[in-house]
């Protein structure tokens, strides 16, 4: 009889705290709503409000102020094992979503990228393939610019009027979309749920929001193939993961950085493994697809313009550092010219990367056939190559530690280590300092950030990240070595 009533009472104290956390996620919600409301009455009478078009400084702040609030909420306060229901992704989703548009709404976004984006944008919706040949400066790939002419396309079908600033910042907010539902599918593949805080980690991540709605560069699009590329890895879908990789080859010149990793896999696979008809696929739709997208866009008689484009971009910046709180900014090297020794020390700093890259490849791999251990270190290699390049490269911009972000919270989902979940949300909040202090100058048309102890001790925090992590890294190898013995 006793244990009876005691079961009955521990029902209703159950029952009660269910209750309680649904009433708490309905205020949470409530909050957002209500953030969102006035967010977008703020935006549409701004110029009453402000004279102005584009409040720069009060609209980081509150961009800020709202994003570290709902970071630091969740982190704080939730469990790690609090997963999230469907009725609240979904509310998270739609939130996330118009949020996202209220900032890109207000605030036209860096001046010099978001001209350019504008520029080449009208250009591509009317003359795609000739882009190359006129005598215009342009350092994108194709890849994004197909992108920016489809919605420019689809905004003249429909003829929905809306500005050229948010329509080419739509494919980063999308994107930012994308990347939840996509992280949603691996965890539920790698025999979980998504957490609460998983979920806030990547919807309101501050630097996310940053770069997709307030800047308006093409990062968030570029994350959103490497996880689709993940993706289709863990599916065995081979076919479209060759053709997502020669799509990134031809989306963001940077990608160049991270493909040697593509081609280290095939060849495991085909030479070790012999794994031979899945690489295959693989190898063939990339040939087919970058085969296309290079003949179809290059200029007249020029067979070799793609090694010239990424000449180009490689020169375009021989700086110490452009911007980007490191190991230079560290120094006071932010846009000093370095000479002729830009390629040699960046080649040294890749080689670097890439000999960590075989050595942990060596410790770890052991032949195996698990295709998920073999894209586990896929991930760490992209982390290494990641946080080695954005510290020590030269002419790196305050954008590229995003990269790392990702690598970091791939690796996160698959080992289930708290570690590397920390180490994610503090390179996104390191990469957040960076870049709203960037953007924030911009919107007043300065473009050379001084050098100052809160971005001095950013800088040092960023070296600091990179040793902790290669320490993990290195410490669960070894860990996982003596235990094969």
């Amino acid at each position: 009889m006793k244990n009876k009533m005691t079961n009955k009472k521990f029902e209703v104290i159950n029952k009660l705290d269910i209750a309680n956390e649904k009433v708490g996620v309905v205020i949470v919600y409530s909050i957002l709503i209500t953030i969102l409301l006035f967010s977008w009455w703020m935006f549409n009478f701004s110029e009453a409000i402000f004279k102005s078009r584009q409040p720069d400084r009060i609209i980081v702040g509150i961009t800020a102020l709202i994003g570290i609030i709902l970071y630091s909420y969740y982190l704080i306060f939730c469990s790690k094992k609090s997963y999230i229901t469907k009725v609240e992704l979904i509310w998270m989703l739609i939130v996330a979503f118009f949020v996202r548009l209220a900032l890109g709404r207000a605030v036209s976004g860096h001046p010099i990228d978001v001209n350019c984006f504008k520029a080449w944008m009208n250009i591509v919706s009317n003359d795609m393939l000739n882009i190359y040949e006129k005598n215009i400066f342009i350092d994108y790939l194709p890849g994004y610019l197909i992108v920016l002419a489809l919605f420019k396309n689809i905004a003249s079908i429909v003829s929905y009027s809306i500005s050229e600033e948010l329509l080419i910042k739509l494919p980063n907010i999308i994107a930012d979309i994308a990347i939840i539902i996509m992280v949603l599918g691996l965890k539920r593949k790698f025999g979980s749920q998504l957490t609460r805080v998983e979920s806030i980690v990547i919807l309101f991540n501050p630097a996310l929001i940053m770069l997709s709605s307030l800047w308006g560069q093409s990062d968030n699009f570029v994350l959103m193939l490497f996880i689709a590329l993940f993706v289709s890895l863990v599916y065995n879908s081979h076919i479209l993961a060759g053709c997502i990789t020669a799509y990134l080859l031809f989306t963001k010149p940077q990608f160049i950085l991270y493909l040697p990793l593509i081609i280290l896999y095939w060849i495991y696979n085909l030479w070790i493994r012999n794994n031979t008809k899945d690489v295959i696929k693989q190898i063939i739709s990339f040939g087919i697809l970058s085969s296309a997208l290079y003949f179809l866009f290059m200029p007249y008689k020029d067979i070799l313009w793609l090694p010239a484009f990424f000449a180009k971009v490689a020169g375009e910046y021989p700086y110490y550092t452009v911007n980007a709180f490191n190991i230079y900014y560290a120094a006071g090297l932010n846009w000093v010219k370095i000479g002729g020794m830009y390629n040699f020390i960046n080649l040294i700093v890749l080689a670097i990367a890439y000999i960590l890259v075989l050595v942990q490849f060596g410790l770890g791999l052991n032949k195996t056939n698990d295709k998920i251990v073999q894209l586990k270190y896929l991930m760490q290699g992209g982390l290494i190559v990641g946080l080695l390049s954005y510290n020590f490269m030269t002419g790196m911009h305050e954008r590229y530690a995003i990269f790392a972000w990702l690598f970091c919270l791939m690796l996160y989902l698959m080992s289930n280590d708290i570690i590397l979940l920390s180490g994610a949300v503090v390179i996104s909040l390191l990469s957040f300092m960076n870049i709203s202090k960037v953007l924030d100058l911009s919107l007043s048309n300065i473009y050379f950030v001084q050098r100052e102890f809160s971005n001095f001790l950013v800088a040092i925090a960023n070296i600091m990240i990179l040793i902790v992590i290669l320490y993990v890294i290195t410490h669960n190898l070894l860990k996982c070595k003596k235990k094969k013995v």
